[in-house]
């Protein structure tokens, strides 16, 4: 009878500690954060989580970037490293990002805001491109072309995350991945070439084809020369990924 009291008021415990639990998560139910991961590459993002229920959230996060790189530069580099023009196009590419995401985080264990969760997403960004586009015409001299572009697009994605909270107030949330598809975006691209007075005409036609047969997954880019002016337009879906993102969180 002794053993089955015990074994009754450690139950008991136990269930009390965990209804505790739940209502210690529930009472903060707003998650400011930072992303940290973001710095390395000049971005900067800030996210406000709000707390439905056990299971459930919205957040919404704002983000800034002033001279970002190339996304994948890396990557572009490894495959396009050889060709030089290219490898000073990627080189050169620079964003201003201006981007706004609203998510709905579902959380799988049901002790929101932490363990694992999916969060559907969609979001709508603003952008300013620069790029140095360079070529070497049969004379054999290089010439650069500085090229400016902007465009506006929305998207639809989902995410997979996980967050920590330790204690009451601090946390961490990473953002493991979270592809995401959208809205036609058209960017005109816009330079001029101060050398152009010592082009052929053979020279005119090989720089609209390179430029028109320029190789990029799901668009396509049409270019008009009006010499010393160049202009390339570029058309396809606003699409990328969220990856690999590391938030420092705080609760209240």
């Amino acid at each position: 009878m002794k053993t089955q009291s015990r074994l009754l008021l450690t139950l008991l415990a136990i269930e009390l500690c965990l209804i505790n639990a739940q209502a210690q998560v529930l009472t903060n139910r707003t998650v400011v954060k930072f992303n940290m991961s973001g710095v390395v590459v000049n971005s900067y993002t800030a996210q406000v989580e709000r707390v439905l229920n056990r299971h459930s959230s919205l957040t919404l996060s704002g983000s800034f970037s002033s001279d970002a790189p190339l996304p994948f530069k890396d990557a572009l580099l490894n495959q396009y490293g050889d060709n030089q023009d290219a490898r000073r196009a990627i080189e050169t590419t620079l964003f201003t990002k201006r981007i706004a995401t609203l998510e709905y985080r579902l959380y799988l264990a049901g002790h929101a805001p932490t363990g694992w969760y999916v969060a559907p997403f969609v979001r709508y960004a603003s952008m300013d491109i620069s790029n140095d586009y360079t070529y070497t015409p049969s004379d054999g001299i290089l010439h650069h072309a500085h090229l400016n572009a902007s465009f506006s697009g929305g998207g639809a994605g989902i995410l997979l995350g996980y967050q920590w909270l330790f204690g009451k107030h601090i946390g961490l949330d990473l953002w493991l991945l979270g592809p995401f598809y959208g809205t036609n975006v058209k960017s005109t691209f816009t330079g001029e070439d101060p050398l152009w007075p010592s082009l052929k005409p053979a020279d005119i036609v090989k720089l609209k084809s390179d430029i028109d047969n320029t190789q990029l997954p799901l668009y396509t880019v049409q270019s008009s020369l009006n010499l010393p002016t160049i202009t390339a337009t570029l058309n396809g879906p606003y699409y990328g990924v969220r990856a690999f993102g590391l938030a420092l969180a705080y609760s209240f």
